[in-house]
């Protein structure tokens, strides 16, 4: 008796082995489709792995990436919750269902996970810069700047953080600190786009808009494809008066994004200052398509209705 309940044991852990083994192999597939940014398939591995050994995080950790990444943030967070039932002071599990959260728009619970990893880690500048775009989302200013300033004394060299931190200052008027901030962003790494358009929109609000010609240019060089690149650069030549450019801008734009409402907004406005009002009736109606009861479109629109019919 006792030598058949020792087999039954000895069988029994056994089999419990070869699931850990198989799961094990359904991770480091589903492990090598996500390196390739195959989610739908990561994912697939992932479920076969959760199925076989339910009580092991890493899965519904990986699961929760690949959620994230194809941008299914509800999902991505039940995952990482279940992570950390299982695994309750995993920083990575807090810091990226933090991250759906705000991706989510449900930046209270976005704080308070990031305050909760600030708790295990209090020194890691990611959470304090995340939580500051958190922050920054609910419009709490002086928090955001708080926090962006804790991951900028423990990191330097942080260039989003400067980036971030700039954007609240412009936010609050403060062009200066603004200026200053996204410059050191540019000279910490001149490859990021939105640095050069960040700091050409500060240039455009402060009526210099040849520097801010000069920044776009640049961002364009670094990525031809970014419509917003082009609408700003327009804004610039129409304060120069050089409406040629500007539409040449906006029609590219256009190009870039057929659904584009600011270009199109753009557009129609200049086209109504140089008087080529059928032109602009053409962007207005598309901006009122896009969206309805858009108020600056109806004002131009009722504007347009106004002027006199041409002679026949």
């Amino acid at each position: 008796m006792k030598r058949s309940v020792f087999v039954l044991c000895l069988a029994f852990v056994f089999a419990a082995t070869a699931l850990g083994q198989t799961a094990q192999l359904h991770l480091e597939k589903g492990n090598a489709f996500y390196k390739n940014k195959q989610y739908s398939l990561a994912i697939a591995e992932f479920d076969l792995a959760i199925k076989l050994q339910p009580t092991a995080p890493q899965p519904w950790y990986n699961r929760g990436q690949a959620n994230f990444y194809l941008g299914n943030y509800s999902r991505a967070i039940a995952d990482y919750s279940q992570s950390l039932v299982l695994q309750p002071n995993s920083t990575d599990a807090l810091f990226q269902r933090g991250l759906s959260y705000n991706k989510n728009k449900q930046h209270d619970l976005a704080i308070a996970d990031y305050t909760r990893g600030l708790a295990l880690v209090p020194n890691d500048s990611q959470f304090y810069y995340n939580r500051g775009i958190a922050y920054a989302d609910k419009d709490l200013l002086d928090l955001a700047l708080s926090d962006y300033n804790k991951a900028i004394n423990l990191n330097p060299n942080y260039m989003k953080a400067f980036v971030n931190r700039s954007s609240v200052y412009f936010r609050q008027k403060r062009n200066d600190v603004a200026l200053a901030d996204i410059s050191r962003a540019i000279q910490l790494d001149g490859t990021y786009v939105e640095a050069w358009n960040n700091r050409a929109v500060i240039y455009n609000t402060t009526s210099l808009p040849d520097l801010a010609i000069a920044d776009l240019n640049k961002a364009i060089s670094l990525d031809p494809n970014r419509p917003k690149l082009y609408l700003d650069r327009s804004i610039s030549y129409n304060k120069k008066k050089q409406n040629d450019l500007a539409i040449a801008d906006l029609h590219r734009a256009i190009a870039l994004d057929p659904k584009y409402l600011n270009a199109f907004i753009m557009r129609g406005a200049i086209y109504f200052d140089t008087k080529q009002y059928e032109l602009s009736r053409t962007d207005i109606n598309k901006v009122l398509q896009l969206s309805p009861g858009h108020k600056f479109a109806s004002d131009i629109l009722v504007k347009l209705n106004a002027l006199p019919k041409p002679a026949m």
